[in-house]
């Protein structure tokens, strides 16, 4: 996935997701940092949001069940994978992957798991860890085995 693959997912269910959120036209504006003008435009479908406000929207309506269908619980994972270079730190305790995850492959204390909706990639430790993400399995993969040896 990249930046503009990411803005046009969200710049396409624009209107669907301020509609669920029951916000008329010039509130959700405001909340994004955009004119009505360009939101109209937008919802149209005659331009995107750009990525940065894109970003906004999936961060802000990450618990509407649109956003959720599109991204799962993993919003902010994305967001980071698309924006940087994944980073091989742990980062943060997951939940285990119980929901939106299914595991690809165990190497001793090492999971890889790959996300039911988007396809990314992510390696987590038996206790949860998220140790590594990306969108290349073959380069998921690899980090599996440095981790694990």
């Amino acid at each position: 996935m990249t930046q503009d693959v990411f803005d046009r997912m969200i710049s396409d269910k624009l209107k669907l997701i301020r509609t669920e959120a029951e916000l008329t036209q010039d509130r959700m504006a405001d909340m994004i940092g955009i004119s009505k003008k360009t939101l109209v435009q937008v919802e149209k479908g005659r331009q995107t949001l750009g990525f940065t406000a894109s970003a906004l929207v999936a961060v802000l309506f990450r618990h509407s069940e649109l956003v959720q269908s599109m991204f799962g619980d993993s919003v902010l994972e994305i967001l980071d994978l698309v924006s940087t270079k994944a980073r091989s730190k742990v980062w943060y305790k997951t939940m285990g992957g119980k929901v939106w995850w299914t595991e690809e492959r165990r190497d001793g204390s090492y999971i890889l798991q790959k996300h039911i909706l988007t396809g990314h990639y992510r390696i987590i430790d038996t206790d949860y860890y998220l140790h590594y993400y990306s969108l290349e399995k073959k380069e998921a993969c690899r980090r599996l085995r440095e981790l694990s040896t």
